[in-house]
């Protein structure tokens, strides 16, 4: 699913037939070479002076830091599904070129998702994400159900799982509420100006991208047939049995230290630590 994005290099990162390395030739060559999405905000993008930031970002880094090693980003650009990503990110390479990475972060925790891709190890799981609704209360001062949207715009990304759960819940009744939006930064700005009086897509992408002082709160109305939570984690070559017990030995030391609160907290984002969960 991805397309690797050639030329997004970092560090000591050269582009080329770069293949992951073991344990001991990674700290031989002083660096952990990490796949994360090029633009997947707040955990990796680029910033208005196209310099790469974000949570995954900085975990990589903190990642790195415990393995006594610099880090290397290898960007890659999300395409049809995540076991096509963790084919040319982790275990083989993508067909242009461009070798693999020692760790891809952010794929999702799940038994049924590890079983069918055994050419890689899924561990350390540091986050759960969740799907949910932010409205305005000074526009919706209650909302029991999701009929009250009837009456109201809600924002969402194109092609999002918010999208396709507004438009067919209920029999389709919230068709007419859904504003769409190509990215869900365009459906925060509106929910801030006031164009849309709710918005819905991942949390951590409402908490750090709305304003401070906005006003708003996060639905708990039920949701039937939306999976609403996962866990993500981190994903290496499946024969690299020492670099996954350092990684999930220097994953739980940055939870246990408070590194991984506060990365974040830094970009706005609520965090709890994620009980360890075996795919």
């Amino acid at each position: 699913m991805i397309k690797l994005v050639v030329g997004a290099c970092v560090g000591l990162l050269l582009c080329g037939n770069i293949a992951a390395e073991g344990l001991d030739k990674i700290k031989e060559k002083g660096a952990l070479r990490v796949a994360l999405y090029k633009d997947f905000p707040p955990y990796s993008f680029a910033d208005a002076t196209q310099k790469m930031r974000g949570v995954d970002l900085d975990i990589a880094r903190a990642l790195a830091a415990k393995l006594g090693v610099g880090m290397n980003l290898m960007a890659v650009t999300a395409g049809e599904s995540m076991a096509d990503d963790l084919r040319n990110s982790v275990w083989k390479g993508h067909y242009l070129g461009g070798g693999v990475a020692d760790v891809m972060l952010h794929v999702p925790v799940d038994t049924r998702f590890a079983e069918d891709n055994p050419k890689v190890k899924i561990f350390a799981p540091y986050y759960q994400e969740q799907v949910t609704l932010a409205y305005n209360p000074k526009r919706i001062p209650n909302l029991p159900s999701l009929q009250v949207l009837l009456d109201h715009k809600v924002g969402v990304e194109l092609s999002s799982v918010a999208s396709v759960f507004l438009t067919s819940t209920m029999q389709g009744l919230l068709r007419n509420s859904v504003q769409h939006y190509p990215k869900f930064a365009e459906a925060l700005a509106a929910f801030q100006k006031g164009e849309v009086s709710a918005v819905m897509g991942q949390r951590s992408e409402i908490e750090s991208g709305l304003d401070k002082d906005q006003p708003v709160i996060y639905s708990e109305s039920p949701m039937p047939g939306l999976i609403q939570k996962w866990t993500v984690g981190l994903a290496v070559k499946a024969d690299n049995p020492e670099l996954v017990t350092e990684l999930e030995q220097a994953m739980k030391a940055l939870q246990k230290d408070g590194t991984l609160a506060k990365i974040f907290a830094g970009y706005h984002i609520s965090y709890a630590a994620v009980e360890e969960a075996k795919p």
